[in-house]
């Protein structure tokens, strides 16, 4: 898989790969995810980790197809992952954990990430790459209060 940055012409291959991770009937999430993936907000996050050095929003390609993105804000000590989803056409095939290694190739250090209680794939998938769950919360997310599972990755 080739990984570059995101931009903003990636947009819209963006928006399609994070609403095709949404399951059929989960029309909470699915309003979430589509007010989270407007086309002028996900320009706006590439558009500003182009501008701050400690950013970075980039998608994998296979065979020159985006199928995945990642971004990651740089906190000095560890990597605050906001976003890592990849088409379900590829799951399973090492792509996600491509996506976390090239980070930990620009810089070695924790990470964490909150992820929807509700996302039992995702947390499966960080589970099994070595994340521990730190703690639960309860956040208002667009209105709706939903439950959030706060994990982290130490490489030492």
């Amino acid at each position: 898989m080739n990984m570059r940055e995101a931009v903003p012409e990636d947009a819209t291959l963006i928006r399609n790969i994070a609403l095709a991770t949404i399951s059929q009937d989960d029309s909470n999430r699915t309003r979430a995810m589509e007010r989270a993936y407007r086309q002028e907000e996900i320009v706006r996050a590439i558009s500003s980790s182009e501008e701050a050095r400690e950013q970075y929003f980039i998608v994998g390609e296979y065979e020159e197809e985006v199928i995945g993105f990642c971004h990651a804000i740089d906190r000095g000590d560890m990597w605050e992952m906001l976003r890592l989803y990849l088409h379900p056409d590829y799951h399973r095939n090492g792509y996600g954990a491509a996506f976390l290694a090239h980070l930990q190739s620009t810089k070695e250090q924790p990470m964490e990430v909150y992820v929807e209680a509700s996302n039992e794939q995702a947390i499966a998938f960080l589970l099994h790459q070595s994340f521990k769950e730190v703690n639960r919360i309860q956040e208002e997310v667009y209105d709706r209060p939903m439950e959030l599972i706060h994990l982290r990755y130490d490489p030492s």
